[in-house]
């Protein structure tokens, strides 16, 4: 985004990413009912919990995948590789709620997230109003030595702050609560949650500049919709254009981390160097490209399912005496015609619906 830059040669850390993670929207219309009965999304939601399976719905050029399910108060959730979608006929509630996927969000920036949703969306509801009803900034840094030792040396407005540890392993602090709807904090070890979850599209975006050797730690703010409202903000483009002064408020006023000293008054302490560094993030975040970021994504998802994959097909060739993959391959697929049959459903079939699925990840 550009909003401020980093004066790298006063850093002690090295900043990895920057920006914005996630971008919740709420849209108003006035979706005319006829338009849901031409549509018939109870239609397709029905058939979707009936069946078990993928159901689909084609508006503004674009495929959906009807859950048989709601998405919080929506009664209609529809499902994209670019986002979640909640839907509603009802006037008590904004006619769309969205929630992109921070691939997508990372891939086409901000501000082309939204409009690509406005795009896809107009033929359901109608021209949309989007508001922001969560924002989250994000910063990634190496050469933070945290523990959990440190959480004293944190000094926050919030009164609920939280250590989380893994097997007496340091994993993060969390600040505040989501719940208040105004501002949280987390600072964690993203290394371990990119492990965890397969979001390998971010040593991407962390480049060359990554140390493999060393964790990333990242920095998030989470500004729910009292929070915005508080600095006047609303529209996603007020929101975009306003991340340089959330993160300063955020790092400077709400939550700051310090140099312990022998005063007893920990406000009084001076502000710890790496502290320095964060408060001058350059939220440089912008459009990545959204191939790239989703051929990370299913890079990662083949990386975790690569170990089970290997135990069956393991299994498999323990069972029927094959002493190599090529002799296991070989005789694997008599074995699935064989289940064909039993289970009445063709592999083909299956693979299709999996392709479905995974083209909404």
């Amino acid at each position: 985004m550009g909003l401020r830059q980093t004066d790298q040669t006063t850093c002690s850390l090295t900043e990895l990413a920057s920006g914005v993670d996630a971008l919740y929207l709420s849209g108003r219309a006035a979706p005319p009912s006829t338009l849901f009965e031409r549509l018939d999304l109870d239609g397709l939601r029905g058939a979707a919990a009936d069946l078990g399976g993928v159901v689909t719905a084609h508006f503004g050029g674009e495929e959906f995948v009807v859950a048989g399910h709601g998405f919080g108060k929506y009664r209609y959730c529809l499902r994209h590789r670019y986002g979640q979608v909640g839907v509603t006929a009802s006037k008590a509630l904004p006619a769309v709620r969205v929630q992109p996927r921070s691939e997508f969000l990372h891939g086409a920036g901000a501000l082309g997230c939204v409009e690509w949703f406005e795009k896809a969306l107009w033929p359901v509801v109608g021209p949309l109003r989007f508001s922001v009803s969560r924002l989250d900034l994000h910063a990634d840094w190496q050469g933070w030595g945290l523990h959990g030792d440190d959480r004293a040396r944190f000094i926050c407005r919030a009164e609920r702050r939280d250590l989380h540890e893994a097997d007496d392993e340091f994993m993060g602090f969390e600040f505040g609560r989501r719940t208040t709807g105004t501002i949280c904090g987390r600072i964690y070890d993203k290394t371990a949650e990119q492990q965890q979850r397969g979001s390998d599209f971010w040593l991407d975006l962390w480049g060359d500049r990554r140390d493999p050797t060393r964790p990333v730690h990242r920095v998030e703010f989470e500004f729910g919709r009292q929070g915005l409202r508080e600095f006047g903000i609303d529209t996603p483009k007020e929101a975009v254009e306003a991340a340089g002064a959330l993160w300063a408020s955020a790092t400077s006023e709400w939550l700051t981390f310090r140099t312990p000293t022998g005063d007893a008054t920990r406000a009084r302490w001076p502000l710890a160097p790496e502290w320095s560094d964060i408060q001058r993030a350059s939220l440089r975040g912008g459009a990545e490209g959204i191939e790239r970021m989703y051929a990370g994504r299913r890079k990662g998802e083949l990386r975790r399912l690569l170990p089970q994959l290997n135990g069956r097909v393991v299994a498999f060739a323990a069972l029927v005496n094959a002493h190599d993959i090529g002799d296991a391959c070989e005789k694997l697929p008599g074995f699935l015609l064989d289940y064909e049959v039993v289970s009445k459903r063709s592999f083909a079939e299956r693979v299709a619906e999996k392709v479905q699925e995974y083209s909404v990840l």
